[in-house]
């Protein structure tokens, strides 16, 4: 079942145009990028919030 699904995943991606490709690959890249900086991700975040006076 589980092999199946991976197989329709890889299949829908070979069908898509090298935009559409390029874009899951950064977006991927990007969730990978945001999990391994979480500390810092949040940081910022919290910074960014902290412009605006709300705490």
């Amino acid at each position: 079942m589980i092999k199946r699904k991976i197989a329709n995943l890889v299949a829908d991606f070979k069908e898509m145009t090298p935009t559409a490709k390029a874009m899951v690959v950064l977006c991927i890249l990007l969730v990978i990028g945001i999990l391994l900086r979480w500390d810092a991700t949040i940081e910022g975040i919290k910074r960014g919030f902290g412009f605006f006076g709300i705490d």
